[in-house]
């Protein structure tokens, strides 16, 4: 790994709602790996899938969470100047924020998959859409007896479609964002690993495994670390890319995600935070990362 993406990966371990370098220490070399698959994909034109969205079941007033969204729209933006396809897959208690969120920055609708769907009808409707790449951002999937849990345990599996069942496809290469153990990708971190770093962890870790997890203190910070890489290795969009990291460009996603219904995944309240962190907490990492990418 360059030493300019190994900067941006160590930033991303800032802790979000908790610590979250146990599980990065299990996939090293791991966040090249996926920004260097995205740069490709730009490269050859290719239609890329970033599948998100997380219903808090448990709260006050259920709604898709602000983390995952958001940052999945600002990666999604970032595969367009590259010269990719971005396809944006969510089910429908995420699908208005979402779509909110991919607005603001022109990045197209979701596909929207009912949560009914059965995982034969996930795959089906994936393979159909000529994908080449497959990652997943803050996105659910299933703990070892093939229920989906939050981070407080909660069993969420009947209000969760199936999405990752379209990482099982052939022929995509695939990727996740994630920050708590039991999201699509952590099957890439062994199960023990996710027991002794998180809260629940030898109930709710996901065993879904992709070819490259990026770790972070939040997904949406995950997703900005992953446009400070492609800054990095594609220097001739680095100006459109490293735009796309400005806290102003941020807060106007997480903005129009609030304003679709979104909550905080921690607090279980509207607002503008993510993971219990108000986003003026975190606009310098943004800053940092911005500089991070003209390094």
């Amino acid at each position: 790994m360059s030493s300019a993406l190994a900067d941006v990966e160590r930033a991303l371990l800032r802790p979000g709602a908790r610590d979250v370098t146990g599980l990065a220490a299990a996939v090293p070399g791991q966040f090249a790996r996926l920004a260097e698959e995205l740069a490709a994909a730009g490269r050859a034109g290719s239609r890329v899938g970033l599948v998100t969205g997380v219903h808090i079941a448990w709260a006050p007033v259920p709604a898709a969470e602000t983390d995952g969204p958001v940052g999945t729209a600002v990666l999604a933006a970032a595969l367009a100047v590259l010269g990719a396809e971005p396809v944006v897959l969510t089910d429908e208690p995420c699908a208005q924020v979402t779509a909110a969120c991919l607005e603001v920055l022109g990045a197209g609708r979701p596909e929207v998959l009912p949560v009914a769907a059965d995982e034969g009808r996930v795959r089906a409707r994936v393979a159909a859409l000529g994908l080449s790449h497959l990652v997943a951002v803050e996105r659910l999937g299933p703990a070892a007896d093939g229920r989906v849990l939050t981070m407080r345990g909660v069993d969420v599996t009947g209000s969760t479609a199936p999405l990752h069942a379209a990482f099982a496809l052939p022929g995509l290469v695939t990727g996740a964002v994630g920050d708590g153990g039991n999201e699509i990708g952590m099957g890439n971190v062994p199960a023990d690993v996710v027991a002794a770093c998180i809260a629940h962890g030898d109930r709710i870790a996901c065993r879904v495994p992709v070819d490259a997890l990026v770790v972070a203190g939040t997904s949406n910070w995950g997703c900005s670390g992953l446009v400070a890489g492609l800054a990095r290795l594609a220097p001739r969009h680095r100006n459109a890319l490293v735009a796309l990291l400005d806290p102003r460009v941020d807060a106007r996603v997480l903005g129009a995600a609030t304003a679709a219904g979104a909550i905080d995944g921690v607090t279980g309240v509207p607002g503008l935070s993510v993971d219990g962190i108000p986003a003026t907490g975190y606009a310098d990492l943004l800053t940092d990362l911005s500089a991070l990418a003209r390094a």
